[in-house]
């Protein structure tokens, strides 16, 4: 019973505070308050230090760009919000397409800013309650690799 009133603890800690559209689209505000969520829970759960945030150009968009402690290489984090109990996780909503506009647009922008040392593509999925608030995250750790630009998705 410990464990779960400590888990519950934190995520109410790592919880931003309530995100209003001013504006803004409402999406845009949830995934700004998703991606607040995420970044807390990388600092604290995996020693995250981020390097970029929000980097795009034309063609996309890298949420968070970071190191993570113990490894020099840069992680690239894709961040999802979904609702509790959705149809599909955050890790399936990451789907073969956006694996591979995601590594493309990491290759071209980081190597525009000097950055050559990619490590891993992790997701990060933020669950939200009903009012569209993040309560928890889940991290999936090299969730896809530079491979799936060689690959073709199967029918």
């Amino acid at each position: 019973m410990f464990f779960f009133e400590l888990i519950g603890a934190l995520f109410r800690e790592l919880r931003p505070r309530k995100v209003e559209a001013r504006g803004r689209s409402r999406t845009r505000a949830v995934g700004d308050a998703a991606e607040e969520f995420a970044l807390a829970f990388l600092k604290k759960e995996k020693g995250f230090r981020l390097v970029e945030r929000g980097m795009m150009d034309e063609d996309g968009e890298l949420d968070l760009v970071g190191r993570v402690k113990g490894n020099e290489g840069l992680v690239v984090v894709e961040v999802r919000a979904r609702k509790e109990g959705g149809m599909l996780t955050p890790r399936e909503a990451v789907d073969f397409k956006k694996q591979q506009q995601v590594v493309k647009t990491a290759q071209r922008l980081l190597r525009r800013k000097g950055f050559y040392d990619v490590l891993r593509f992790d997701i990060v999925g933020v669950y939200l309650n009903d009012r569209d608030e993040p309560v928890r995250a889940e991290h999936f750790e090299d969730a896809f690799d530079r491979s799936v630009l060689k690959k073709r998705r199967r029918a």
